[in-house]
């Protein structure tokens, strides 16, 4: 922690902002419903006396862009209070910035607690639950924190702690407040969701999902990212018999090279995560999949980089998220060096972009000519947009729905990174 209660000299305006996952962005949310709840009025960036940065180190150019974003901050605000995975890694990087600086480390709750000055810590494990964000139509819900899995080129473990799951009546609750103003999706997110059990009734994962739909407003449910290995047969069973958990997993491969896998510290090989996949898709025929992909890892070479791009095609992935490796100083691969030189890694990349590009074409070109369900979250003077229930971003003319709305779609062209349809009237 920084050293004892935070308290702002007054009564303050403050902007929140957060760097990487989806967790961060609730932690980020905490942190906000904290200084709300200390009595702080929100504001736009430029217009804050204080703002909140939770902070991101899942890569060194994501610590570095973290600290970018602390500068920008120091440009109008009085104070930054900074707070997240690259502050517990490493404090003293931004208190060394500016004296205006003041780092929080520790969980997303003891954060939200020293700044807020408005919870019991001794009794504050994942239960507070951050306030709906009425302005938005999809609420994300943090249910697990924490991860065991201990990859070899990851950090997380070390700033983030063991798995540790959030109990279902507080997430209920939370859904419960979030469709109360206005959210109609739910995303359940966490460091390692699939991990989830609920402490008091032993939960899994996907009938915590399906319990989340029966909540009065609540129109769909669904992942923000769950490992292979957590596919389990209760996620399945909530898929197939539940119509609001929404059929798309974001399921992380980081290679399709055996070996690579291994030196990863991954808990599955190639063929494993074919398997899974292909087994859900057996259950869920409509089942969009998409993946992250790992490139220059120090043991991959030109052979294991083919085998992957293989792998994607079997699986028949439809985006891929790539990252390129950067060692991280304190993980299992540091050892091993940053053998792939950048060029080549940018190469890589390009490649499995330009695949991911080739298969998302193909997944939404299928969609023509079909009717589709697209939940409106963005409008626009030219145009709206939103996703449909397998995450395919579907644009709309200008008014053809308020944004929140549920509305059927007939798909007529593929169109930027999505489809342009035509809303179908209800008669």
């Amino acid at each position: 922690m920084s050293g004892g209660r935070y308290r702002p000299r007054a009564v303050a305006s403050f902007a929140v902002k957060f760097l990487g996952c989806k967790v961060s962005q609730a932690d980020a949310m905490q942190a906000r419903q904290a200084m709300l709840a200390a009595g702080h009025t929100e504001t736009g960036e430029a217009d804050a006396d204080l703002h909140v940065v939770n902070t991101c180190c899942i890569t060194s150019e994501a610590e570095a862009k973290s600290r970018q974003a602390v500068r920008r901050s120091l440009k109008t605000a009085h104070e930054v209070l900074v707070a997240g995975c690259a502050v517990n890694l490493n404090p003293r990087q931004f208190a060394e910035l500016d004296a205006r600086v003041k780092p929080f480390v520790g969980t997303a709750d003891e954060v939200a607690a020293e700044i807020g000055g408005c919870a019991d810590l001794e009794h504050d494990v994942l239960v507070r639950q951050p306030a709906a964000q009425a302005s938005r139509t999809r609420g994300f819900i943090k249910v697990q924190d924490g991860c065991d899995c201990w990859c070899a080129y990851c950090i997380i473990p070390t700033v983030r702690g063991g798995a540790r799951s959030r109990p279902a009546s507080g997430v209920l609750e939370e859904a419960r407040r979030r469709a109360e103003q206005g959210q109609p999706e739910m995303v359940l997110t966490g460091i390692s969701v699939g991990d989830y059990r609920d402490p008091e009734r032993g939960l899994e994962l996907g009938e915590l999902m399906s319990a989340v739909a029966q909540v009065p407003g609540v129109e769909r449910v669904r992942l923000s990212s769950v490992e292979v290995i957590h596919v389990k047969d209760s996620l399945i069973r909530a898929l197939v018999a539940e119509p609001k958990v929404c059929p798309h997993l974001h399921i992380p491969m980081q290679s399709g090279d055996d070996a690579v896998l291994t030196a990863m510290g991954r808990h599955y090989s190639a063929g494993e995560y074919l398997d899974h996949v292909r087994a859900v898709r057996a259950a869920v025929p409509q089942l969009n999949v998409t993946t992250d992909v790992i490139v220059g890892f120090p043991t991959e070479d030109e052979a294991a980089f083919e085998r992957t791009l293989q792998t994607v095609q079997d699986a028949g992935i439809s985006r891929i998220h790539t990252f390129s490796y950067s060692a991280r100083p304190g993980t299992a691969a540091e050892g091993l060096g940053d053998r792939i030189p950048p060029p080549e890694k940018k190469r890589r990349s390009q490649a499995l972009r330009g695949l991911s590009e080739v298969r998302s074409r193909r997944h939404r070109h299928a969609k023509l000519g079909r009717r589709e369900r697209v939940l409106v979250d963005k409008t626009a003077d030219r145009q709206c947009s939103g996703y449909t229930a397998d995450y395919t971003r579907c644009y709309l003319p200008a008014g053809a729905a308020p944004r929140g709305t549920l509305v059927d779609v007939e798909c007529l062209e593929l169109f930027a990174d999505g489809i342009r349809g035509r809303a179908i009237l209800q008669v």
